[in-house]
């Protein structure tokens, strides 16, 4: 019971169900109904899933805070403090598995023009989320200076999985034979757009803009954009700085800010912004969807770029004094 509470905590807690949404969006896209129970019914899959991965990834990560609550396994041990740390994350594992089976339960066809192909689509995704996930794992020493390989890990990671199958599942659902290439290549660069800037923030905003724990990618040593961009425009000593940092665990107050002076004197603030700014300018409007789809697909333009204003506005406030 106190599993299942602390995780309905986290599904409750303040966010913006753009997945489910690029599920509807998706199908008005293809000139059907937000309305549709088989959207409603596969959104609600989606959703489950992600909520799933989430709870894997903080494992992963050894987090305390998702979406400005505990992780579960940080609430399992303040609910009973004689739980110990690994059972607590073995609990975690067990608990992020069991939602994605109920998860399946809602993504399973049902006979349904496009369903399978849905279906496939997710699960597809899901092996490019688990690719991306391993090869973050391995850490940035695995990448080194290359922007492509970093590209295509972010999107395996993140934009597939993410933006690019929801959005095109929904297609599909109310489609018959819909070419999802347009779909998928649309939700790539917003998905993209959105990792980029979800790491910038993991660099640069406070935990209580983020609802997560700060520098967690540069802690674990974790392939980024804002750390590829500092690897490529520093050497000497500060290269040699900021291989002092990565993936070493933890941080000082004196090194913290010395990052923040690395991040402010080469601009990775601007740079992240202009990447995720070109990849939504660069997604277009998508001619082959309906006017109600491109519609949602706007918003979702929108959204993304009053996120990058809000997180450049964040990394503005962390440049460190000028004194």
């Amino acid at each position: 019971r106190n599993a299942v509470e602390a995780t309905l905590e986290v599904s409750r807690a303040p966010k913006h169900m753009v997945r489910a949404q690029l599920v509807l969006i998706g199908g008005l896209a293809g000139g059907g109904s937000a309305e549709d129970p088989r959207l409603e019914r596969f959104a609600v899959g989606v959703e489950l899933l992600h909520l799933s991965l989430i709870i894997h990834d903080d494992v992963m990560d050894n987090a305390t805070r998702r979406r400005g609550k505990p992780t579960l396994r940080v609430a399992l041990q303040h609910v009973d403090p004689s739980i110990e740390w690994q059972v607590a994350r073995d609990l975690a594992i067990v608990m992020g598995t069991m939602i994605s089976a109920a998860a399946m339960r809602h993504l399973m066809p049902d006979g349904g023009t496009g369903e399978t192909q849905a279906c496939t689509l997710v699960l597809d995704a899901l092996c490019h989320a688990g690719a991306g996930q391993f090869q973050d794992l391995l850490g940035w020493r695995r990448i080194g200076d290359d922007d492509q390989t970093l590209r295509r890990l972010l999107i395996d990671k993140t934009a597939y999985q993410a933006f690019a199958a929801p959005f095109a599942a929904g297609l599909t659902l109310t489609k018959t034979g819909a070419d999802v290439r347009p779909a998928i290549a649309w939700g790539c660069r917003m998905g993209l757009a959105f990792q980029v800037l979800d790491d910038l923030a993991d660099l640069v905003a406070s935990p209580a803009i983020t609802g997560k724990d700060a520098l967690r990618d540069m802690l674990a040593g974790r392939p980024s954009l804002p750390l590829l961009i500092l690897h490529e425009r520093t050497s000497g000593d500060e290269r040699e700085l900021l291989e002092s940092l990565v993936g070493h665990g933890t941080m000082t107050g004196a090194e913290r800010a010395e990052l923040h002076r690395l991040v402010d004197r080469h601009r990775v603030v601007d740079a992240c912004a202009d990447y995720a700014r070109k990849e939504i300018e660069g997604a277009g409007p998508g001619e082959d969807f309906s006017p109600e789809g491109r519609a949602g697909m706007a918003a979702v333009a929108k959204f993304l770029g009053g996120h990058l204003t809000d997180i450049v506005i964040e990394g503005t406030r962390s440049r460190p004094s000028k004194r």
